[in-house]
């Protein structure tokens, strides 16, 4: 094992005409894009599983330039000189793509290629790769639930509840699945929320957050849950939390106004920098089944 790194999760959420194939073959031909002389593209991709039925996929985001220089030495005269080199790679995020679970776990690589970054850039050379022609993905974290609901449960009242959630594919949850089939039978693509009252909202928020905290078993979390769900605003949020959308919270808490966001809650691992990718993609698989178990999530 080589130094550890951080690896976040997050799920590719697929617009339009986009498939798992089409991300697949994104990342096995992929192109190039070109920010201000930096250069991004997909590299050194693999498969895992038999063709047709492959079951997850690595390669790595490399962020590079046309044109750079390394400082070698000239024995000679005993000095440092620059060298040109071509296509100097500058930073190289390994990831593992599991499609599923819509499931992604990428590297991130601190001030040279952080996970806002990556996200944006992956996004752009997937829809890239198509001419962004009636295909479209977002890249949505999966959030930490504990953390989240640990920062819930210090708000003294919530005042603000907005929530962009997009249709699950190919899970659903029960503590979301009615508003799941409220979307799947309006034919919705996307359902913005927004809940408002100065004076609190009723919401069983905190409740549920109670639960979450107080309970290990993940079946037992999720049944107490359940029945404490109340109205379309409390689902949105979970909905969001599993990584199929985003959401913030505004409340109260100790006389001053914050605002708690399912971004800034990411659920990641530690692992190997410079990773086997047969080996993350075993533990990035590991990762989602228990998330899966934790929160009830599974096909239909």
């Amino acid at each position: 094992m080589g130094t550890q790194s951080r690896y976040y999760l997050a799920r590719i959420l697929k617009r339009g005409g986009l498939t798992p194939e089409n991300i697949a073959l994104a990342m096995r031909e992929p192109v190039t894009i070109e920010y201000r002389g930096t250069r991004y593209s997909f590299i050194d991709y693999e498969s895992f599983g038999d063709p047709g039925y492959e079951k997850g996929f690595y390669a790595k985001l490399a962020k590079y330039k046309q044109k750079g220089a390394v400082e070698v030495v000239r024995e000679e005269q005993h000095a440092s000189a620059e060298t040109a080199v071509r296509n100097l790679i500058d930073a190289a995020s390994p990831f593992v793509y599991l499609p599923g679970v819509s499931g992604l776990a990428y590297r991130h690589i601190w001030n040279r290629f952080p996970s806002d970054r990556f996200e944006r850039v992956f996004k752009e050379l997937v829809e890239s790769k198509f001419e962004k022609f009636f295909v479209g993905c977002d890249i949505e974290p999966v959030t930490d639930l504990r953390t989240f609901v640990t920062r819930l449960s210090r708000l003294d009242l919530i005042t603000e509840l907005q929530a962009k959630v997009v249709p699950p594919n190919p899970l659903f949850g029960s503590c979301w699945k009615s508003l799941a089939e409220y979307m799947k039978k309006r034919k919705l693509i996307e359902a913005q929320i927004k809940e408002q009252a100065p004076g609190g909202i009723n919401t069983k928020l905190k409740l549920i957050a109670a639960a979450v905290l107080a309970e290990e078993s993940p079946e037992k979390m999720v049944a107490l849950m359940e029945p404490l769900l109340d109205g379309v605003g409390d689902a949105a949020l979970l909905m969001a939390a599993d990584g199929y959308g985003r959401a913030r919270v505004k409340g109260i808490e100790d006389d001053r106004e914050v605002i708690i966001r399912t971004s800034e809650n990411q659920k990641s691992f530690m692992f190997d920098g410079d990773p086997n990718p047969t080996l993350l993609f075993e533990h990035a698989s590991e990762a989602f089944q228990k998330i899966n178990e934790e929160r009830g999530l599974r096909h239909p």
